[in-house]
């Protein structure tokens, strides 16, 4: 009886182990952005690259290119776009703020030199600082000027 008694409270200690551990645990950034003529363009980082620095931002660059056969509902949906989105996160594990900003850049044509896209674009649309509450695994969705949709998530999975 002493034997079954020890082994059940080694269990429950162990258990008490492993839900402490899973609060130490790693998590991730997931965004999406897709306008309503091109394919979904997504990235998903450790949440950890995008936490408040003084004198640095965290950004992502997406490049959104027109699909054939798509309906244009204005001639810069027929241009090359690539959106910039500066992302600054609070310090957390569950739940975290995250300040957003950006904007979005309509090109002629898509051309890098040195992996480094280049050109003039032809309009530019800022994307006004706002402050959103991210809770872990519940997606907050945000609609961006000329029907641009982004999506910003906290896991704690990779996938």
């Amino acid at each position: 009886m002493k034997k079954i008694t020890g082994i059940a409270v080694l269990c429950l200690a162990l258990l008490g182990c492993s839900s402490e551990h899973s609060e130490n645990r790693s998590l991730y950034l997931k965004t999406d952005m897709q306008s309503s003529v091109s394919g979904q363009n997504g990235v998903t980082a450790p949440a950890e690259n995008f936490l408040k620095k003084e004198n640095s931002r965290n950004f992502i660059l997406y490049a959104l290119r027109p699909l054939p056969g798509k309906k244009y509902s204005s001639e810069l949906e027929r241009k090359f776009t690539a959106v910039t989105m500066y992302i600054d996160l609070s310090p957390g594990t569950v739940s975290r703020t995250a300040d957003i900003s950006g904007e979005i850049n309509y090109y002629d044509n898509e051309r890098y030199e040195n992996a480094r896209l280049v050109g003039d674009s032809v309009k530019k649309i800022p994307i006004a600082k706002q402050t959103i509450s991210l809770k872990l695994n519940k997606p907050v969705s945000i609609e961006l000027p000329h029907h641009i949709h982004y999506s910003i998530m906290l896991t704690d999975s990779q996938l």
